[in-house]
């Protein structure tokens, strides 16, 4: 009996399977974030940002909100980017660049943004001037009497014959 013989390229070597060992213990190094960036402040702030920026996909519901399977996708690129070491605004700005100024939940960047915040200080204000011009109007302008009003001959004798009987 002859044995079978083994062509070259059929030869087992362990390089091969060394090779690809070594490409699953990398595997989690590869898929850290780079250095410089804190993973669970990345996701903290991914959270902020979420419940700061309204969806284009569900009108009126925050991108942390809305259940859209789009919104998942673009929650998941906020959080890579984030774990990437982007900035916040940078992020924020191409978001902008994408859908527009409706994306912000906080408009107070933009012209109507900063009438509509100013609007209730502008009427607080107003109430309280008109507030105190009715209450000087209703007491009459006039300054109330203290106790310790002006002192007048009747109320100095008083006062002499009262210290006289305490000594």
């Amino acid at each position: 009996m002859t044995r079978p013989r083994i062509l070259p390229a059929m030869r087992w070597t362990p390089w091969p399977l060394a090779l690809v060992m070594l490409l699953f213990a990398a595997a989690p190094a590869l898929a850290q974030a780079p250095p410089g960036v804190d993973r669970e402040a990345a996701q903290a702030e991914a959270q902020v940002l979420f419940r700061e920026v309204m969806s284009p996909f569900c009108p009126g519901l925050t991108l942390a909100d809305c259940p859209s399977p789009n919104a998942f996708e673009l929650r998941k690129d906020i959080q890579a980017r984030l774990e990437r070491g982007e900035s916040r605004e940078a992020i924020v700005d191409a978001l902008v660049a994408q859908y527009g100024t409706e994306l912000l939940s906080d408009p107070s960047d933009t012209p109507i943004g900063r009438v509509v915040w100013g609007v209730p200080f502008l009427l607080a204000a107003l109430a309280a001037g008109v507030l105190a011009f009715l209450v000087r109007r209703m007491t009459g302008g006039q300054p109330s009497e203290t106790p310790g009003g002006a002192e007048t001959p009747a109320v100095r004798e008083r006062l002499d014959e009262e210290l006289a009987a305490l000594d």
